[in-house]
């Protein structure tokens, strides 16, 4: 089981490997800083789609992402986009 932890430690050295601030998050996001220091800091306030933006911005596969978590397999970075064209 995945908990709130351990998103937390990712997302936080996500976005430090980044060398991303609060800011430049949420603006990528279109939300207040606040916000995203809450969704850090507890990620099970956020959304689904919200963590697939977050990981969009940090260039991060979310299949590679879980697994990663579990220990299975590292990080890889891609190229991709959630949006619909």
């Amino acid at each position: 089981m995945i908990t709130n932890e351990m998103l937390r430690s990712e997302l936080k050295g996500l976005r430090a490997k980044n060398n991303m601030r609060f800011e430049d998050v949420a603006n990528a996001l279109n939300v207040h800083r606040e916000t995203v220091r809450k969704y850090e800091n507890n990620p099970g306030l956020m959304d689904v789609e919200t963590l697939f933006k977050m990981l969009e911005i940090y260039n991060v596969d979310p299949l590679y992402f879980f697994n990663s978590i579990y220990g299975r397999l590292p990080y890889k970075e891609v190229k991709w986009n959630l949006k619909n064209n």
